[in-house]
């Protein structure tokens, strides 16, 4: 239950954009996939007690749709009544999270592979709530590069007798030539749905591992009743096409010639055809890298990449949602 402090404030926000976003989902559900992220939760030993988990996910949640680093979001966190009310975190009642203990959770969430759980649940959500098309039938695939947060493996510190030779922070980050550029990083996989364009799945890999094998996989992760797929030429392989007709998927990946042998005429209409539906996946990337800043890897490794595209993919499909909700109630507004 809310304070009384939380419940005075609450109509000073109640039209705040942060508001809004609270309203579009089941927050219940959602507290429900996070416990047991607290050992004291699962041994019932004494101690103190621990940040609400669910507020900090509204928290980082927020972090995610403002825009805001871990510091940037403590800061706003002490200021600002809509955050307060957003998460039920208010300075009465103690001490507020600071930006290690976001980032200690942030680490919970991925040692637990919460992120991809969290996004299909929400998604689950939206569609219920009629945002988002119940059971799409078309997956888009398409991979992004997403650079490393560190200096390259391998690299030169320092000049003369007091040169050395230092490898990257980043590990698991690895070397990938596109066109004439090289790049140190990860590649994004991302799936979206063919009606609106939501992402349904992400997966991230070293930047070296090729997109042909991945599409398996990715089709596999995502829900039953995926009828067609449709991928560029990167995911284009004889094996790609044979597993898809054996699960009577439909196939809709782009062809592409080879050497003395180039794309017949009628495959480049059908190239550009699926082209033309393929928008929706540079869409979804363009306001990813933009808007939710997955141009550049915040964190080191893999895994901790894969839940930053989770988050950035999460704020992108609530932003959509968010819109969709907007055109809804001026349309409903302007009903006689």
């Amino acid at each position: 239950m809310d304070s009384f402090f939380l419940m005075g404030a609450r109509p000073l926000v109640e039209g705040s954009p942060s508001m809004k976003l609270h309203e579009l989902l089941d927050w219940g559900a959602i507290a429900a996939q996070l416990k047991g992220l607290y050992q004291r939760e699962i041994s019932g030993a004494g101690g103190p007690e621990p940040y609400s988990p669910l507020g900090m996910f509204k928290l980082m949640l927020l972090g995610q749709w403002h825009g805001l680093s871990d510091a940037q979001l403590e800061q706003a966190l002490r200021v600002r009544l809509d955050f307060m009310v957003f998460t039920g975190f208010e300075p009465s009642a103690g001490e507020l999270p600071d930006a290690s203990t976001i980032c200690r959770f942030r680490n919970r969430l991925v040692k637990a592979e919460l992120d991809q759980k969290l996004l299909t649940l929400i998604n689950s959500q939206l569609e219920q709530r009629g945002l988002k098309v119940q059971g799409a039938r078309g997956a888009i695939i398409d991979a992004t590069i997403i650079p490393s947060a560190a200096r390259p493996r391998q690299h030169v510190e320092g000049e003369g007798e007091q040169a050395r030779i230092v490898d990257s922070a980043d590990a698991d980050a690895r070397w990938v030539k596109k066109g004439k550029q090289a790049f140190f990083g990860y590649r994004g996989h991302t799936a979206v749905d063919s009606e609106d364009g939501y992402v349904e799945h992400v997966q991230v890999h070293p930047a070296n591992e090729a997109e042909i094998n991945k599409l398996p996989e990715i089709v596999e992760a995502l829900s039953p009743g995926v009828e067609a797929v449709l991928a560029d030429k990167g995911y284009a392989s004889k094996a790609n096409r044979q597993w898809l007709q054996e699960r009577g998927m439909g196939d809709l990946i782009q062809h592409k010639g080879s050497a003395g042998k180039p794309v017949h005429p009628l495959l480049k209409v059908f190239n550009q055809k699926i082209g033309g539906i393929r928008f929706k996946v540079e869409q979804a990337f363009g306001t990813m890298k933009r808007r939710f800043h997955l141009a550049r890897a915040r964190y080191f490794g893999a895994a901790k990449v894969q839940a930053q595209m989770c988050w950035a993919a999460l704020g992108m499909n609530l932003l959509k949602a968010h819109r969709k909700l907007k055109r809804m109630e001026l349309a409903g507004a302007g009903a006689p």
